[in-house]
């Protein structure tokens, strides 16, 4: 679960993705977290929060 986690995350940041309707439409593409679970394991309910923790991640 926690690869899956930080595969979605670096996708966040490789992408540049701004919103979580952009993040939505590569899960047709990607095997990735939906929103609401890595909402869940980041402990947030705001999408700009999980993309603030995407740009620290390495």
């Amino acid at each position: 679960m926690k690869e899956a986690y930080l595969k979605s995350l670096q996708m966040i940041k490789r992408l540049d993705l701004k919103n979580e309707k952009q993040y939505n439409e590569l899960l047709k593409n990607y095997l990735l977290l939906n929103s609401e679970s890595l909402k869940y394991i980041s402990q947030t309910r705001s999408f700009k929060k999980i993309i603030k923790i995407a740009k620290e991640v390495a």
